[in-house]
């Protein structure tokens, strides 16, 4: 009986360490693995083709787009609470949806860059960090990569008297 109490101890320690090692499901002493869910695309964006996610807003004050000629042009910036890999991930998966190829994908000075090609468009998406208050901003810039196409005149029947 006197060695039995002087087991007790090192029995509830184990039974506390392997406790322990259950609750994380962790059995290489590293951090436990925290899964982010997949972002999912606003139904209506801005630019119809461009998807946007959910809980990124537009920043209007520095955003702008305009129609030429039925050319498209576009400089939007975005904010939202998703980290920079999630928006990667979230574009190399929509854009392909709405019909866009990935044609470079580059991660330059802390900032991801992703070139689209659709016809004569492209459109780069940029993902930069958030700052102090986290999650991270969208850039989108969309451009006619060939020349302008100005609309033809029309003749008029008064022209003709």
């Amino acid at each position: 009986m006197k060695y039995a109490w002087m087991m007790l101890p090192a029995v509830l320690a184990a039974v506390v360490l392997a406790g322990c090692n259950d609750q994380n499901n962790n059995t290489q002493g590293t951090a436990p693995r925290t899964v982010n869910p997949a972002l999912v695309p606003k139904s209506q964006p801005p630019i119809g083709d461009v998807p946007v996610p959910i809980g990124f807003e537009m920043d209007e004050s520095k955003s702008i787009d305009f129609v030429v000629a039925g050319s498209r042009f576009a400089n939007h910036k975005y904010k939202g609470g998703a980290d920079k890999l999630q928006v990667k991930r979230f574009y190399e998966r929509q854009m392909p949806i709405n019909r866009w190829t990935l044609t470079t994908s580059m991660f330059v000075g802390g900032d991801i860059n992703l070139d689209f090609e659709k016809e004569m468009e492209r459109c780069r998406v940029i993902v930069k960090d958030g700052g102090f208050g986290g999650g991270s901003h969208i850039l989108i810039r969309l451009w006619t990569s060939g020349p302008v196409q100005l609309p033809q005149p029309t003749r008029s029947s008064s022209s003709n008297k």
